[in-house]
């Protein structure tokens, strides 16, 4: 089901109490700027626009075979999402992990 935009300044107000714009920006090894997904209330979480947007409701359009995109931890895995490493609540990451989810971080 695709997120309906409202007029509703409430639905602007971020959790930290700011009013915002969600915007979602895909980048590729070059950090070139790929995509640009704006307008999006500043209530809703980056999850929610990236389960909304073509990009990912067609995937079959935009990622040929082996093709990914990398995500922070906002993002859930998927077939062309792999995002960085959770660390659980009682648990620590292996240096593995740790190591991807630097790299990730640092471009």
């Amino acid at each position: 089901m695709a997120f309906a935009p409202t007029q509703n300044s409430v639905d602007y107000f971020t959790w930290i109490g700011n009013y915002a714009i969600k915007g979602l920006f895909v980048c590729d090894d070059t950090a070139k700027i790929t995509l640009v997904e704006m307008g999006w209330p500043g209530s809703i979480h980056y999850i929610w626009v990236w389960l909304n947007i073509n990009v990912n409701l067609s995937k079959e359009i935009y990622f040929r075979n082996k093709e990914y995109l990398l995500g922070d931890l906002a993002f859930s895995a998927s077939m062309v999402m792999v995002p960085a490493f959770q660390k659980s609540p009682n648990d620590t990451l292996s240096e593995e992990r740790k190591y991807f989810n630097t790299k990730l971080a640092t471009g």
